[in-house]
This record gives C-alpha cells, sequence and structure tokens, in this order.
C-alpha cells in the first residue's frame, strides 16, 4: 500500500467501557454524529429564545464493553482484524470485574497504543496508587467525575488526532528505517534518499568519542552546514539544547549496551536562527560478527507539530473546558506549591471559595444555555479582579475557588473578596436576558498555625457555609470557632468508625402506620450511638459529620445489616411489618455499583427479598443523582426495593422528576403539617401534592404527626395515607418495638394528644 494511502486513513474508533448502560447512552448523546439542537428547552424557552442553530460536530465510531474481560476481547478482535481503537473511556469501578485499573493493565498488554481516559471519583484511588499500578504518561488521562460534557468532547478529539499522528510518525519512522538498512551504506544513495525529506539522517563513529561521520544534507532546511557540523568537534552541543544534553547521553549510555538493539530519545534541536525545534531521535547499533560496535547510526524527526498538540491535552487536562480557568487538580497543586513555599519563608496567601447564589434558578428558569453564558462571564469578572500571578479555578458546577497569593495582611484578602462580591452583583445581558446574580465566599488564610493546605480547603469551605448561612452576597474569615467544629466533625468520624468495631450503635424502630386505623405497616430504622464519653447520642448529633467524612458509607452498611437481621428475626417469630424502612445517603448512592450489591447480598444473607426493604432519600440526595446520571436508584427499583422521598416539598417546587423515579411513597415534611392547619396557603399546597400523588399511585406518609388535630386535618383531605410521629409512638428499641408488632395496630388513649413516650401506646387487635 502508498505510504500516503497509509497515512490518509484516519481513525476516531473509541471504545467505552463501563458497567452502566446509562453511562454509555451518555457518552453517545455526547460523542455521536448528529445535528444537535438543544433538545433540553421546552417550548417556553423556544418562544423565548427562537430555534437554536444546527451544529455539526466531528463523528466518531463508538463501541461499548460492560467488564474488563470484555473489552479486552474486543480489543484483540479489533486488532485482528486491523481495526485498532484510538481511545477508550474506563471506568474505575466495575464490579463483579477488574477494576478499572486491571483493566488498563491488561489492554496495554495486547495494544500498547491504545490511549486512555480513565473515568474516576476522587474517593477512588490517589494519584500515588494510580502511579504504582500505571505508568502516568501520555497514553493515559484522568477523567474526574461528575463528567463535562465539553471535557468528553474535547479529550475524545484530541487523544484521536493525537492517535492519529503518532501512528503517521511511526510509520514514517518504520518505513524510513527499511530504508536506512537497505540503501544507507553508500552514503550518495542514502542522501538521495532523504534529501527531500524532513527526516535527518546521521552516523556516528563506533568509537569514543562517537564523531560525527555523517549527516543528511536535509538539515540545511534547519539552517545548519552538514559538513561544518562534520568537521566540528562540538556538534552535539552546537543542536542539542543544554538542558537536553543530560537525557541523550543517558539514551547514548543505553545503546552502548551490547545486547540493545536501540534506543529513542526527544530533545529540542537548535536551528540556525537560533529557535527550538523538538526531535524524536532514533539511535540504531551497527555490530559485526562478533557484537563489537562499527557504528551508531541515527534518525532525526522532527516532532514540534505533535509535541504541540501533546501540550494542548495536557492543558486541556488541567483546564475547565467551559470556562478556560484552572479546574480542581490544578488549583490543589498550585495550593500546595504555595504551601510550600510558605513554608521556606514566601510570603503568605490565602484561598477563597465562592459559590454563586441561587443559581440553580437562573438555570430552571432560563435554561442550561444562560447558565453557561453566566458562568462564562462569571468567570471573566473574577479573572478581572485578581492580579496576574492569582490563580482562579472553577471547581465544577457554579463553585469557584481563588489563590490570592502575597498577601501580608488579611485586609488585602477583604479588599478582593469585596470586589469580586460588587463586580459580580452587577446584572448580566445574557441571550436577551437581563440576569442578576450574586457570590457567597468564604476565605482562608494562610498562618503559621496551619498544618496542611488541605487545612485551608476544609477551612475555606466552612466559611464559604457561614457566608451562606447568615445571608448570601457577603464574605467570611475562616474563625476558631468554625475550625473546633471541623476539629469536632472530625473527631466524630473517627470515634464512628470504632463504634462499628465495638459495637457501640443501636438500632431503634420507628412504627409507620394506617393514619385511620393505626394498623402498623411498616418500622423504620434509626441509629443511636452509645458513646463511651459523651452518653447516648441520635442520628443528628453524628450522621451529619459521618457524610462529611465518607464515614456514612460504613456505618451505612452495619445498619443495613442489622435491620434486615431484625426483620429475620421478627419474620421468624410470625410478626414482621410489611416493610422495614432505611434512610440513604448521598454518599451510599455515590458508592455505586456496591450499594447495589450490598443490598442484594444482605437480603441474600437474611433470607429475605428486596421488596422487604424501602429506602428513604431527601429531595436534594434525588437532585444530586440526576444530575451526575447517578442511577443506583432506578436500578434498585428494579430489583425490587421500594423508594420514599423524605422531607417531601422542602426543596423543590415541580413534582415532574417523580414520574422519572417511579417512587413509592412521598414522606410529607413534619413543616407542612405543622403549618397546614394555620396557613391557607400551605394547606393548598399540601392538597396538592396529595392530589398529584393521588393522580399518579405513589403513596403518602405523613412524617411528625403529633396531634388529634393534625391527624384529623390529614384525614379529611380523603385520601388514604401512612403517618408516623410521637402522636402514635416515638422510635422504640427493638424490644418495644416486637411488643407493638405483636398487638398489630397502635392507637394513642382518647383524648391525649402526646402520649407517654416512655412506654408503647395501647394497641388494638391483631387486624386493626
Amino acid at each position: 500500500m502508498p505510504m500516503n494511502a497509509l497515512l490518509a486513513r484516519t481513525n476516531r474508533r473509541i471504545l467505552i467501557v463501563d458497567d452502566t448502560a446509562s453511562i454509555h447512552q451518555d457518552f453517545a448523546k455526547i460523542l455521536s454524529p448528529q445535528t444537535i439542537e438543544d433538545d433540553d428547552l421546552d417550548s417556553t424557552e423556544r418562544a423565548l429564545f427562537g430555534s437554536t442553530a444546527a451544529i455539526t460536530l466531528q463523528s466518531f465510531t463508538l463501541e461499548s464493553a460492560f467488564q474488563g474481560l470484555e473489552a479486552l476481547n474486543k480489543v484483540e478482535t479489533a486488532l485482528a482484524n486491523d481495526m485498532p481503537y484510538a481511545m477508550a473511556f474506563i471506568d474505575m469501578r466495575m464490579p463483579p470485574g477488574w477494576d478499572g485499573l486491571e483493566t488498563i493493565e491488561r489492554l496495554w498488554q495486547v495494544d500498547p497504543k491504545l490511549q486512555v481516559a480513565l473515568c474516576t471519583a476522587y474517593s477512588d484511588y490517589s494519584w500515588e496508587d494510580i502511579d504504582e499500578r500505571l505508568e502516568l504518561g501520555d497514553r493515559l488521562l484522568i477523567l474526574k467525575k461528575p463528567f463535562d460534557a465539553i471535557e468528553i468532547r474535547q479529550m475524545a478529539s484530541a487523544l484521536t488526532a493525537k492517535w492519529q499522528m503518532t501512528e503517521d510518525a511511526a510509520l514514517k519512522m518504520s518505513l524510513l528505517e527499511q530504508a536506512v538498512e537497505e540503501r544507507t551504506r553508500e552514503l550518495s544513495d542514502a542522501n538521495i534518499i532523504v534529501q527531500n525529506s524532513p527526516t535527518i539522517l546521521y552516523r556516528l563513529r563506533g568509537e569514543p568519542s562517537f564523531p560525527l561521520m555523517y549527516i543528511s544534507h536535509n538539515i540545511t532546511k534547519y539552517g545548519h552546514t552538514a559538513a561544518k557540523l562534520v568537521a566540528s568537534a562540538n556538534w552535539s552541543k552546537e543542536l542539542i539544547h543544554p538542558d537536553d544534553l543530560s537525557k541523550v547521553d543517558d539514551a547514548m549510555e543505553r545503546v552502548l549496551d551490547r545486547h540493545a538493539e536501540g534506543a529513542s530519545i526527544e530533545f529540542r534541536m537548535r536551528t540556525g536562527d537560533g529557535a527550538w525545534r523538538w526531535v524524536e531521535n532514533r539511535y540504531i547499533p551497527v555490530r559485526d560478527a562478533e557484537g563489537r560496535l562499527l557504528e551508531v547510526e541515527g534518525i532525526i524527526l522532527d516532532i514540534t507539530e505533535r509535541r504541540l498538540a501533546e501540550e494542548k491535552i495536557a492543558l486541556l487536562a488541567r483546564t475547565d473546558g467551559l470556562t478556560g480557568l484552572a479546574n480542581r487538580a490544578t488549583l490543589i497543586e498550585r495550593l500546595h506549591q504555595a504551601y510550600a513555599a510558605n513554608r521556606r519563608g514566601a510570603n503568605a496567601f490565602a484561598i477563597f471559595y465562592l459559590d454563586l447564589d441561587h443559581f440553580k434558578r437562573i438555570n430552571d428558569t432560563l435554561g442550561h444555555p444562560v447558565g453557561d453564558q453566566l458562568l462564562q462571564e462569571v468567570a471573566r469578572r473574577i479573572k478581572a479582579c485578581v492580579r496576574e500571578n492569582d490563580v482562579v479555578a472553577r471547581l465544577g458546577g457554579d463553585e469557584f475557588a481563588i489563590l490570592q497569593l502575597d498577601v501580608s495582611d488579611p485586609t488585602q484578602s477583604a479588599a478582593l473578596a469585596a470586589k469580586v462580591r460588587d463586580s459580580l452583583v452587577l446584572p448580566y445581558s445574557l441571550g436577551g436576558n437581563d440576569v442578576r446574580a450574586s457570590v457567597s465566599i468564604g476565605i482562608s488564610s494562610c498562618t503559621p498555625d496551619i498544618l496542611s493546605a488541605d487545612a485551608l480547603l476544609t477551612q475555606a469551605d466552612m466559611a464559604l457555609y457561614r457566608s451562606k448561612e447568615q445571608g448570601r452576597n457577603q464574605y467570611h474569615f475562616h474563625s476558631e470557632e468554625i475550625n473546633q467544629e471541623v476539629v469536632e466533625r472530625m473527631t466524630i468520624a473517627s470515634d464512628l468508625k470504632s463504634a462499628i468495631e465495638h459495637e457501640e450503635l443501636e438500632l431503634h424502630y420507628w412504627p409507620e402506620v394506617d393514619l385511620s386505623t393505626g394498623k402498623i405497616l411498616g418500622m423504620e430504622a434509626q441509629v443511636t450511638w452509645n458513646h463511651p464519653t459523651r452518653g447516648v447520642l441520635e442520628g443528628p448529633a453524628f450522621l451529619p459529620a459521618a457524610e462529611k467524612t465518607g464515614t456514612i458509607v460504613a456505618l451505612g452498611h452495619w445498619v443495613l445489616d442489622q435491620a434486615c437481621r431484625q426483620m429475620r428475626q421478627w419474620r421468624d417469630e410470625g410478626m414482621a411489618p410489611p416493610v422495614i424502612a432505611i434512610k440513604l445517603s448521598l454518599a451510599q448512592l455515590k458508592s455505586g455499583p456496591e450499594l447495589i450489591y450490598d443490598v442484594l447480598r444482605t437480603t441474600a444473607r437474611w433470607e429475605l427479598c428486596p421488596w422487604d426493604l424501602r429506602f428513604d432519600v431527601t429531595e436534594a440526595t434525588l437532585a444530586q443523582t440526576k444530575w451526575t446520571h447517578n442511577d443506583v436508584l432506578p436500578r434498585l427499583r428494579e430489583l425490587g426495593v421500594k423508594i420514599a422521598i423524605d422531607d417531601f416539598g422542602t426543596e423543590y417546587s415541580s413534582f415532574d422528576y417523580l414520574k422519572t423515579y417511579q417512587v413509592n411513597h412521598l414522606k410529607l415534611a413534619q413543616a407542612f403539617i405543622d403549618t397546614a392547619a394555620q396557613d391557607p396557603a400551605s394547606a393548598n399546597t399540601l392538597r396538592a401534592i396529595i392530589n398529584f400523588a393521588r393522580d399518579v399511585g405513589i403513596g403518602i406518609i405523613a412524617e411528625g404527626v403529633e396531634t388529634q388535630e393534625q391527624r384529623s386535618s390529614l384525614m379529611a383531605t380523603g385520601s388514604p395515607m401512612n403517618a408516623q410521629g410521637y402522636f402514635f409512638s416515638k422510635a422504640v428499641s427493638s424490644q418495644q418495638a416486637a411488643e407493638l408488632l405483636k398487638a398489630g395496630s397502635i392507637v394513642p388513649p382518647a383524648g391525649e394528644n402526646d402520649p407517654s413516650l416512655g412506654s408503647p401506646p395501647r394497641s388494638t387487635e391483631e387486624n386493626g
């Protein structure tokens, strides 16, 4: 096949390796050839903004594998058919098979040219862990979750282009090496072959100090004269960048090993006008029959354009695709550098966390395109406020950060914060819309008592939440009070790990009953902690710390196992409730398939079925999983697990997402029930929720029913519903719960709005 025909063949084949089908669908939407229109805009948005212009994107050929072994088979088949993949997006976690690291190791064994974007969360593996397993070279990029469609597309475009450039260069090199082997024995013939090629051939005498015997005539294209170089005793210093000489020396040392077949090195070559070009240099030792070195032949290939492409890829990996700012990884790297420099005597610095106020409202009202424009304009305004050496980063979503360097006094940070705040609050004109936004800022200053760069990030984050809690559109510095909160949180998390091991935890059970009859329809498991020094701690005292530190995942496993064990015991005794409910956190959902496998293993261990369980999640948690395309809840629902939305109605006004998740129950927030009897607007909202749930076949659970008045008001809606609350019972021990289950139903004593909580309320007969 002619060389130009080989070089003309393009490869935009991409393999997606992920155990989740919806992730493959997301990649297809982003990378498949299509004419894109913004399908997310509804008819109202089209009326506001008009029809969108169609954009024709580059096409990719996508193939899917759902486990590492399947990916290996596809790569081997592709190679056998001479249709290799240019790159692969590989998920870090793909139980029960190989994880992302082992998958990459296996794939690289059969296709070392395959380029990989490893899709991982920050909690998966550290950089050190990955570096121990894989070579962090230009074949591997890290794509952090949650994904950004622009980053994925840019990464796919850049890596497939780089694969093609590398393949073309290797093909040229291979063909030229053949030409060298066949025709360079005669210098005149060799010169004819390469005189019109950008590739430079040269030959060194096989003896110290390896003088230059010959260099091809086309060195003149780089401003040098072949004869002068051959005559020069310092030809290498004339051509090679001083900083690269040691690398060249190391390569020559490898070539001189009598068993070596060659070596390759990249270095900067000086041109005649003093500029520098990146070149790849391939050394080929020529030995006689006894293995004695006769000559060293060399091939120099200009790779400047390829290096520029690689630098562009590196830039993409370090910047935010939407705003062009530094990304989280870059910010953390620069922060650690600043911290280390400060410990060596450099000036202090400050880290700012910024979060736009009510950004979601703007996104939901005006659409994501306008939201993206707002983020881009916010980035531009922040950049205009800082100095050139300060670092501005987008951390994701509407979160930004500033690393303010050379801060001699905290007043400088206050001045910058005020400047940014006042700049961002000015009106925006975006796509014909007048938009207003504000920002909350948390600031942490580097002081001698700071023990690590990561501690600064934690402090800035805590200061940001103080700004939000005190009214937004303002800034706050970190204080010792907030630091004490962080210390308290970490102490609780550490103690909690020990508590799980030393059986300090206990489950209590909160009955869920039919509102009208009092018949027990379920038990909600609630964890308490018999702390050795602090006494009995209820969930609110330690669950937030467990959620923040990730300890909630281990705690959630313990709760699931203990609740299932108790359900098994009640079932063996013939008094099990229809369902046992467990609260589920965002961190548990982020664990992905691990949670699903945990549910399957635990229910099987205790001889239960998935539909014996109900998981209660808050609206905020549900929104987070939808934003990040987390499909754990739908997959649990497919298994038969029941899903309820806890504190429903406190976060969002739209009910439409319920149709997506097909939840079983809505748990009405106690705030609604408290105010519905007094406030007509709350009563209307309550009725709207109940009517909506009835229309779509979703059950209602009223939380916090504490009085007969509340019970009567809910019953007056005419809709059957379940209830929890002190009017019926508090959360009780497993022994007390067993007594209630034996009775079958709970009816408070007549005329009592707040029954005694120290013992189980009076119960009716078994059938209620």
